[in-house]
């Protein structure tokens, strides 16, 4: 039998809305409703915010007060370090005195030909309207396979030329279905090559005859990249309206070594925001005229070459200071559309490639050092690269 008692319930606490922690803090008197004297407010100076940190039992209004002073802390740590490492010396910098001797390869350095630009030969005959697409693969035949069948998509593209340096014979048109042909197979050409050497893509197949490249301009890419239809088309006009350059995707510069007696390679997006210039492009995915490879295979000195094949590194590099030396111009920067750029990214971690070894940023400045050298700027304190603010082209 129930009891004739009332049964008592306590009555519903009101529902709040949710606060984030960095809002406006609430009134002293709700401060002090919920939390009573374990409350204190911390004040974030020139933001007109404040923290509500609880304190805990047993502890006083130092506590919290040191927790916020160690917050504040590591986030002036977090955005200043970073500053300082990357902050280098302005680019009018002079090598000091006691750099020392300028190391050279035994035989002494070769210097580049005296008229570069004779190499690039002329190209007006070539077909403008197009370009070509140099794919360079090894040994990752899934990302070979991925990117034949999204360039034969894109408009412009009168072939692709696939670079194969496996000391394989190349896929056939009827190997898996064809699949390493892409949709459109009579497009795309295999392009075997009796070394590994990391230069073959600048290697041009054939000055003339059949076999030779038929456009004035070529598209220079990895087989981990793909790049959007729509991206490449603004990039093939970039070139077009600045045909002497290189045009690309993936912005680096140089800066003075902490010694001023070489150089340095910025690569990541904040250290490059933050100088707010740029003097190289990647050819992983860049544009440039059709003659530059001939320039390439037989402007570079053997040196150079040596060197290059030796570390397995640094032939954009090579490309840029020479293409930089013939035209006395910066490169020009078409920016990736952001969805493709951080898919990339995602799709990157795992994939091995060169750029992913330890050392390898490091070593590339002393690349643009060396090579500066080789190729003829004399001090290690001088290269041809040509630097410009970093501002995507608007045509």
């Amino acid at each position: 039998v129930l009891s004739e008692r009332t049964i008592r319930r306590p009555a519903p606490s009101p529902v709040r809305p949710w606060r984030a922690p960095w809002s406006k803090a609430p009134p002293r008197d709700e401060m002090d409703a919920k939390y009573g004297d374990k409350a204190v407010r911390a004040v974030v100076p020139g933001l007109g915010l404040s923290l509500r940190l609880p304190r805990r039992r047993g502890s006083g209004a130092g506590t919290a007060i040191r927790r916020t002073i160690c917050a504040l802390l590591a986030f002036a740590l977090l955005v200043f370090l970073p500053l300082r490492s990357i902050s280098g010396r302005s680019s009018s910098a002079l090598p000091r005195a006691d750099c020392g001797p300028v190391a050279t390869e035994s035989g002494g350095d070769e210097p580049a030909p005296a008229n570069l630009r004779s190499l690039v030969g002329e190209d007006g005959h070539l077909d403008d309207r197009r370009f070509t697409v140099l794919l360079n693969t090894f040994k990752r035949r899934d990302l070979l396979k991925k990117a034949v069948a999204h360039y034969a998509t894109c408009e412009n593209i009168a072939e692709i030329r696939v670079v194969w340096s496996e000391q394989v014979p190349p896929p056939t048109r009827g190997e898996e279905n064809g699949a390493y042909f892409g949709p459109k197979p009579s497009m795309v050409t295999y392009d075997t090559h009796t070394t590994t050497s990391i230069q073959n893509r600048f290697d041009p197949p054939a000055t003339n005859g059949a076999n030779a490249i038929s456009t004035r301009a070529v598209f220079n890419v990895d087989d981990d990249v793909r790049m959007p239809c729509a991206a490449l088309t603004r990039g093939f006009d970039a070139w077009r309206a600045n045909r002497d350059v290189l045009v690309g995707y993936y912005p680096r510069t140089h800066k003075p070594d902490d010694a001023g007696c070489g150089w340095r390679y910025v690569w990541d997006d904040f250290s490059l925001w933050r100088h707010g210039d740029f003097s190289i492009v990647l050819t992983k995915a860049a544009f440039m005229r059709t003659g530059y490879m001939s320039l390439y295979s037989e402007g570079l000195p053997q040196s150079a070459r040596r060197y290059i094949d030796e570390y397995k590194n640094c032939e954009d590099i090579a490309m840029q200071i020479l293409t930089a030396k013939v035209t006395g111009k910066p490169p020009v920067y078409v920016p990736v559309p952001t969805m493709h750029y951080l898919w990339a990214k995602l799709e990157g971690f795992g994939v091995a490639g060169i750029s992913k070894g330890s050392g390898h940023h490091v070593h590339r400045g002393e690349c643009i050092t060396d090579l500066s050298r080789m190729i003829g700027a004399g001090e290690p304190s001088s290269t041809p690269l040509v630097r410009a603010p970093l501002q995507a082209w608007r045509g």
